[in-house]
């Protein structure tokens, strides 16, 4: 797909997962038509984020879900309906007003049960849609708001029709680009998701990824489609730049991210061999003390065993990979981690171990 998504088209052209992307992505706010030959569905977006609405949204079938799945007896989805009748509100607040469920779990379970009603569209090969930009539904006309990466995410997780796949991935033994746009640290990856995005971006095809990978190809089809809807994979031939030459500034700023993960690894190295164990202790506290303040990208930085610093399993330096302002943030938020460790060790061990190890410092990586 290319980077501007159009204002109509049809499945076979995007499948439902990149226009969801597209639309997220650009934060678009609007309505979106879609025609698959039975009856037309309207979802509308804010800022990105599917709407979940009134007039959309039947209370009554949501209840009935409840009730089959025995969240709600049958009885005490009558109870509703007797209470909203009598009292003039909705089913919703009825449930509420009863103490059937607290707010929390009822507006998840309203959320997921829109979501599902959507979860079709993910397998369609056929139909038509439009967007219509606009100010977006009033706020009273709204009931809830999905984001718009979970909803693709949880869409494709489901998906069955493995004709979809087939028709948008690169071809098997087709050179493949992998990138890690800016919006990468907001995707929740699951653990197995997050397994398959490190293979892939080690192989040059998605042959080689099938036969790299401990994933069933059913399921590896499912995750490489995921990636491809997201933007991370694409054929290598709609590269829109060149690769970084040998000098470039995205590959001096991978150096220099590398070069300050050795400074980290070493330091911890220093530490635990003059205090044991305790020194993980410390430099571990150190960084969540510091990871506040870091942004987004470093909030899910974890301590290595080894003493490097990973911010993110889904962010791997790479230079082909990377945006160079994205290369950059991660490069201050690394040179902050190292200057709170190097603090750690002045506070622990005393002024004359600082300036041993920053002296030691200057001569690693």
């Amino acid at each position: 797909m290319g980077d501007v998504l159009p204002r109509d088209g049809s499945f076979s052209e995007n499948p439902f997962a990149c226009v969801l992307f597209g639309l997220w992505r650009t934060e678009a706010t609007g309505q979106l038509t879609i025609e698959t030959g039975e009856a037309e569905k309207l979802l509308h977006l804010q800022s990105g984020d599917v709407v979940v609405e009134r007039k959309g949204l039947s209370l009554k079938d949501f209840l009935g879900a409840l009730a089959k799945k025995r969240v709600l007896t049958s009885e005490q989805v009558r109870q509703c309906a007797r209470t909203a009748r009598s009292d003039g509100i909705s089913l919703l607040k009825a449930v509420g007003e009863l103490g059937y469920l607290s707010p929390l779990p009822l507006w998840n379970l309203l959320e997921s049960f829109y979501a599902r009603r959507l979860f079709p569209l993910f397998d369609r090969e056929d139909g038509n849609w439009t967007f219509d930009p606009g100010d977006g539904l009033p706020v009273r006309e709204r009931i809830g708001l999905i984001p718009g990466q979970e909803l693709i995410l949880q869409g494709i997780r489901q998906m069955q029709n493995p004709a979809v796949f087939e028709r948008f991935l690169p071809e098997h033994r087709a050179p493949i680009r992998v990138c890690a746009p800016a919006y990468m640290h907001k995707i929740a990856w699951e653990p197995h998701e997050r397994y398959a995005l490190q293979v892939v971006g080690s192989v040059p095809n998605l042959k080689s990824f099938f036969e790299a990978a401990e994933l069933s190809p059913k399921e590896a089809r499912k995750i490489l489609f995921g990636f491809f809807a997201l933007g991370i994979l694409s054929p290598a031939e709609s590269r829109s730049q060149s690769p970084g030459r040998p000098g470039s500034a995205p590959e001096s700023n991978c150096r220099a991210l590398e070069s300050l993960n050795e400074k980290c690894a070493f330091l911890y190295r220093y530490v635990t061999k003059e205090i044991g164990p305790l020194g993980r202790t410390i430099v571990a506290r150190a960084i969540e003390e510091i990871k506040p303040g870091l942004g987004t990208l470093f909030q899910k930085t974890t301590l290595l065993p080894d003493g490097h610093i990973e911010a993110d399993p889904a962010l791997r330096p790479d230079s082909g990979h990377f945006p160079d302002e994205m290369l950059a943030a991660m490069i201050r938020g690394y040179e902050e981690i190292l200057l709170a460790e190097v603090q750690a060790v002045r506070k622990t061990l005393g002024v004359r171990h600082e300036s041993a190890l920053v002296q030691a410092l200057e001569k690693v990586g």
